[in-house]
């Protein structure tokens, strides 16, 4: 038993009291501290090595306030002094004493008596991390029985994570773009000429944790279709969650869809084309305001159900027949003044982009795109992206 299934922010006493009560040992990614961290030098390397040994391995909860009897949890310990001074105390160790940095998070949970914290370490996809505390040079890492200090073998294990997930990645996205152009999707689509967008989880592809289905079937306004405010059609399927666009059953058509795979894969296809006089257009400002709208909803629709970041965000567009780029803003009268390039290709694989986090605005999503937006413009024959203002500002209406 442990606590990742629940998202950090929804953590209350009754999950910590649940923990008790069922004697819920430590594990891989759960440890009891009956009190924090002293100042000592020899406390700070030890909440150092307690944090870099989750985050070097499955992630997991570091719980300040329970104490626990050879890892078996008796009875909370409330923490009674100032939680966000600690939690900010902790957090800026943490920060100075690793490298490369980890991603960090953490819930002061009210209690009977005082508070509990709870520290999240998220499962590092960029390991391993080290101790740069007084030179320290260590690296830890955990098992069922606690933190420990991997060996050679183990350490290049880890230090070749990282290209294995950026290799299955793209062979995902090959696949699925391979499946789409040949009309194997899992609706039928109005259009052959597709906007794709996928977010992948880091954990993706090697995630145990089953989504919560029962959940997702009651909520249409989650994972809904691009262009859409909610889902107007959605069932499971063998790869998981399928949400569509259109509210005519009987059609058995769609504009859109997204699919959700059971590992945390996020699939969004929607038709891409506008037409002028019968020639196939792709305007390009809302393609781009698109990619980085329904990116960011996704990721925070996946941060709602327990699955992570970082994420890759990947867009690509499938054109069946010879199109036009078009970089007019929407409603500007000189349409035919911004026409770019035709398409030169069936397919355009834009290049991933990593989010650390959940982007907190429409803004800082759009500054960390920007360098896929301005591969999309380049596609056309524009230098860069047409939808940022001198000043970085992404233009979004």
């Amino acid at each position: 038993m442990a606590l990742l299934h629940i998202p950090l922010n929804q953590i209350e006493e009754r999950h910590i009291l649940e923990l008790i009560s069922a004697r819920a040992p430590e594990t891989s990614v759960i440890e009891y501290k009956r009190e924090t961290y002293g100042n000592a030098l020899r406390d700070d390397l030890e909440f150092l090595a307690d944090v870099s040994s989750l985050a070097n391995t499955s992630g997991g909860d570091l719980i300040i306030g329970i104490a626990a009897t050879q890892g078996i949890p008796e009875e909370v310990v409330p923490f009674t002094g100032d939680c966000d001074a600690e939690v900010n105390r902790l957090e800026s160790r943490a920060r100075a004493g690793l490298q490369p940095r980890i991603s960090l998070e953490s819930k002061v949970v009210l209690v009977q008596g005082g508070h509990i914290i709870v520290l999240r370490v998220a499962r590092s996809f960029n390991p391993p991390h080290r101790i740069i505390r007084e030179n320290s040079n260590r690296f830890w890492a955990r098992s069922t029985a606690g933190k420990y200090e991997p060996n050679v073998d183990q350490l290049r294990e880890l230090f070749s994570l990282a290209p294995r997930i950026a290799d299955r990645t793209r062979d995902f996205r090959a696949i699925r773009l391979t499946r789409l152009a040949s009309a194997d999707a899992p609706v039928t689509l109005m259009q052959n000429d597709i906007l794709v967008l996928h977010v992948v989880p880091f954990s993706a592809f090697d995630r145990d944790t089953p989504l919560p289905m029962a959940e997702l079937e009651q909520n249409y306004f989650s994972f809904h279709p691009i262009g859409s405010r909610q889902s107007q059609g959605l069932k499971i399927n063998f790869d998981g969650l399928l949400t569509m666009s259109n509210g005519n059953r009987a059609a058995n058509v769609e504009r859109a869809y997204v699919q959700l795979f059971r590992g945390g894969i996020v699939e969004a296809v929607d038709g891409l084309y506008v037409r002028a006089s019968g020639e196939p257009l792709i305007p390009v400002v809302s393609v781009e305001r698109s990619i980085t709208g329904n990116s960011m909803r996704l990721m925070r629709d996946l941060a709602s159900i327990g699955i992570e970041a970082p994420y890759a965000v990947l867009a690509s567009l499938l054109t069946a027949e010879r199109a036009r780029f078009n970089f007019a803003h929407p409603g500007d009268s000189a349409w035919y003044d911004r026409m770019g390039s035709f398409t030169d290709r069936a397919q355009y694989g834009f290049s991933e982009v990593i989010f650390d986090s959940v982007p907190a605005d429409i803004q800082v999503c759009a500054k960390t795109m920007r360098p896929l937006l301005n591969q999309l413009a380049q596609s056309g024959g524009m230098a860069e992206s047409v939808s940022f203002r001198g000043d970085g500002t992404f233009i979004t209406g």
